[in-house]
């Protein structure tokens, strides 16, 4: 799988030009959604009392989460001068363990513990990415999936504000929808 991410973050920067690019033939659906999670963070920006310059990027998965697997694979990976360090969170994480993640990977098999995480989240500077309709409908940055084999995201730019991030602008302009 490793070998098969430079590969397939290729194949999304080439499609990139599609806002809903289609899945490739054999793709694996999981490192693919890896792959877009990694553009995520490529093309955000976390104010600098988050994220200091080449401290580790954090990206946070809770424990049974479909793509746990797949995002492994970005450990160490380089992300603008931060290398990425994936972390498993308990079950019922406290708020610092919280606010200490940048990225935070979302699935349905959180949306019960969502409400709690989104208060805890709400003075935190972490880019909330949701691979569920519902959390995504209900307060994340970023939604995401792939329907049809198309891939597509829609962002939420009123709490990627008060979190203090910066979406850039040649994201915005591949989501399906920007509120």
């Amino acid at each position: 799988m490793k070998r098969c991410l430079p590969t397939l973050l290729t194949c999304l920067l080439l499609l990139a030009g599609q806002a809903r690019a289609q899945l490739p033939q054999g793709a694996d659906e999981a490192v693919l959604k890896a792959a877009i999670l990694f553009n995520f963070a490529l093309f955000t920006e976390w104010p600098a009392d988050s994220l200091p310059a080449s401290a580790p990027l954090r990206l946070c998965v809770f424990q049974g989460n479909t793509l746990l697997t797949a995002l492994t694979a970005l450990q160490e990976k380089q992300v603008n001068g931060h290398r990425i360090s994936v972390r498993t969170l308990p079950a019922a994480p406290g708020a610092a363990q919280l606010a200490s993640c940048h990225l935070l990977v979302l699935d349905a098999h959180d949306r019960d513990r969502w409400p709690l995480l989104k208060q805890d989240l709400s003075t935190s500077s972490v880019l909330t990415v949701a691979d569920d309709r519902i959390i995504g409908a209900s307060g994340a940055m970023i939604s995401f999936g792939i329907d049809n084999r198309r891939v597509g995201f829609d962002v939420d730019l009123v709490p990627v504000k008060q979190a203090r991030l910066t979406l850039s602008s040649k994201l915005l302009r591949l989501a399906r929808s920007v509120q």
